[in-house]
């Protein structure tokens, strides 16, 4: 397939390029949230979340090879440790909460609520964990690689 001319500069261009960036990110927000809000009021069922599940892991999943491909982290965020304990610790606060949140509605028991919800902020604490430390292993090779290939 033949690419077509564009038709911007490249102050256009740089433009449409941040006006795409701030739209994938409403989009990656916005679907985490709706399913957030969807779990706490009720609508909870595999049926009602898979639509979005579906196209934010996908989303997600882009964003992630793509960065690390082409040796991007973050803007602002370092690959160690430290910020790596910082996120997942932020991720597992709020999955904690919105958990312990279904479980009091669903249940009514406050002590099993608790629990709930501490059991899914150490789950999620140390699968994010573990995935920020492998993702940034991998981005810290990759990163390697492209400036040797330099």
């Amino acid at each position: 397939m033949r690419k077509m001319k564009s038709n911007l500069d490249e102050r256009q261009e740089l433009k449409l390029l941040k006006i795409e960036h701030n739209g994938c990110w409403i989009a990656f927000w916005g679907l985490l949230i709706v399913m957030a809000i969807q779990m706490i009021v009720g609508n909870d069922s595999i049926k009602n979340l898979a639509g979005e599940g579906a196209v934010l892991m996908s989303l997600a999943f882009y964003l992630l090879v793509a960065c690390i491909r082409n040796g991007i982290w973050d803007r602002r965020l370092k690959p160690n440790f430290k910020t790596n304990v910082i996120v997942s610790s932020i991720a597992a606060v709020l999955t904690g909460i919105i958990w312990f949140s279904v479980s009091y509605r669903n249940y009514h028991k406050l002590i099993g609520s608790i629990a709930t919800g501490i059991i899914m902020f150490v789950q999620v604490e140390i699968l994010c964990l573990l995935a920020l430390m492998i993702s940034s292993k991998i981005y810290k090779r990759r990163v390697q690689k492209l400036e040797e290939d330099e």
